[in-house]
């Protein structure tokens, strides 16, 4: 649907995708009001389109009331769709547990304010530059955000589709600091906005999507109908809707001819050698191009491939600072000791295993890292059962070192062992189903951990608890979720920690379960 007026152009468009039968994203165009909005609803089957219906209505009615600045109508009228849907879910059995996430945007002469709750998006496009405004209200989001994964890595990553924050799951005030983000934007004639669901960014990367406004502007119905196309062919695993609204100048103002960015260079170094492009070029003995060794900052000599059948750590052994080790899906029975300025890395996430060696005894550590400066260990799956135990997954001592979304199961005395370091860092993983301890963090160890769910830890009788935080520890927990973590782990904390736990991080267990990953978006712990 397109609307026309002498200063604004906008289309809509919404399409559930190829592999699922139902649709639950809604989207809303007013030319008239300046209101823009998409809705991505939660809770399967009837619930989620329900969610979707009722808020879209509700906030059309509210926004309808030009009354108040529009920053409280927005907050406003997000509270009171909010607390409708909620009303309803607890009302029938059929509807409960549904929500849905949004983005709106209320366009006028020079300002643009939007109200946001969840992972739909909008961009801002303007003189050749795509700048997200809104952030997203998940774990893997807030770390592409930060700038911590890059955009393919969160793409692809296991926990994309959980969120923290929703319309729907508990009643909310309009002042309440923790629930809808409000953005004032400057709205110029020669500027465009793009909402959609998370069944485009998902899919579709940001270049991409800048590439099609870029090439349809000045006919909205062309690009929304350009980027649900290219969400379907990228496999369409969800509904993807987009609005997408221009000035009267964006189509005819020049784009300003830029150079690659360091960081898109950056990123696309990885793109290629995710894609394991190095491996082929070199194979074919052909040298990796400039663009890639520059953006890495190694030389092709430095990427070491190591495939099953082959030893990581010998490969480890044989690495000279800068060099990236690539691991191809497989299981390896081994263990790992890290060393300086080297960096370990499944090629697919969780795709290459690591198990001990039949000869290593029960103490003994899966990876090392003892004394080391800048090394990192990334995306690997570390595994005990009963065939092959594991006594301890990670140990780090005096080390600078970057643990970046590993799953860690099976392990009888610890799961993941922090010493002190200069930079130690836990990112973006999954520590369950561990008898032993899930996290220790030694005395005077002052870890960063970020991002990762914590669950089913500390089963055995010889476990102290699920985590351990020895006296002088001064750990950083931030934006974790913890399983079975009863009372904060009582009197292993001391106050401060528990504190900072309590502030930062989410209890599914005793917190009200609308901080938890939603039904319908999130899988909660791995299974």
């Amino acid at each position: 649907m397109t609307t026309a007026a002498l200063t604004l152009r906008a289309a809509g468009a919404t399409d559930p995708g190829r592999q699922r039968d139902v649709n639950e994203d809604r989207f809303h165009i007013d030319r008239d009001r300046g209101v823009f909005m998409v809705v991505d609803g939660v809770g399967g089957q009837a619930a989620g389109g329900r969610a979707a219906d009722t808020a879209l209505e509700m906030i059309r009615a509210r926004l309808a009331r030009e009354t108040g600045a529009i920053a409280d109508r927005i907050r406003d009228a997000i509270t009171i769709a909010n607390n409708e849907v909620h009303r309803q879910a607890s009302a029938r059995a059929e509807w409960r547990g549904m929500a849905c996430v949004l983005t709106v945007a209320v366009v006028g002469d020079q300002r643009a304010v939007i109200g946001h709750v969840g992972d739909t998006r909008l961009y801002k496009l303007r003189a050749g530059a795509m700048q997200k405004i809104t952030r997203d209200h998940s774990p893997v989001g807030e770390r592409e955000d930060a700038g911590e994964i890059a955009e393919i890595d969160a793409m692809r990553h296991p926990r994309r589709n959980e969120v923290y924050r929703d319309v729907g799951s508990e009643p909310h005030e309009a002042g309440d600091a923790d629930f809808v983000d409000v953005h004032d934007i400057p709205w110029e004639p020669d500027a465009a906005l793009l909402l959609c669901s998370d069944g485009l960014t998902d899919l579709v990367p940001a270049a991409t999507i800048q590439r099609a406004v870029a090439r349809h502007a000045g006919d909205p119905n062309a690009v929304v109908r350009a980027l649900v196309r290219e969400a379907n062919e990228a496999g369409g695993k969800d509904n993807v809707t987009v609005v997408y609204v221009e000035g009267e100048g964006f189509a005819a103002a020049p784009a300003p001819r830029r150079r690659p960015s360091r960081a898109l260079l950056h990123a696309i170094g990885w793109l290629l050698i995710a894609g394991a492009a190095t491996v082929a070029w070199r194979a074919a003995g052909y040298p990796v191009p400039d663009v890639v060794t520059s953006a890495l900052g190694v030389s092709a000599d430095n990427v070491v491939v190591v495939r099953p059948g082959e030893s990581i750590n010998a490969a480890i052994e044989r690495a000279v600072p800068g060099t990236v080790i690539l691991v191809e899906p497989g299981e390896y029975r081994e263990r790992l000791t890290l060393t300086d300025h080297v960096r370990v890395v499944s090629r697919v996430p969780r795709g290459a295993t690591l198990r001990l060696p039949g000869e290593a005894a029960e103490q003994d550590a899966a990876v090392i890292a003892v004394g080391v400066t800048n090394t990192e260990l990334n995306g690997f799956r570390i595994i005990g059962d009963a065939a092959t135990p594991l006594g301890t997954a990670i140990l780090t001592r005096t080390a600078s070192v970057r643990l970046v979304d590993l799953e860690i199961t099976g392990a009888a005395m610890t799961a993941v062992d922090l010493g002190p370091g200069d930079d130690v860092t836990l990112l973006g993983s999954d520590v369950r189903d561990n008898p032993g301890v899930g996290l220790a963090v030694r005395a005077q160890a002052a870890p960063r951990i970020a991002h990762n769910t914590f669950a089913r830890n500390g089963a055995s009788e010889e476990a102290a608890a699920p985590m351990v935080i020895e006296p002088g520890a001064r750990p950083v927990f931030e934006h974790n979720v913890f399983y079975g973590l009863d009372s904060f782990a009582g009197s292993l904390l001391d106050d401060a920690v528990r504190s900072r736990l309590k502030q930062d991080n989410v209890f599914p267990d005793v917190r009200p379960p609308s901080q938890a990953p939603r039904p319908g978006r999130g899988r909660g712990p791995a299974q």
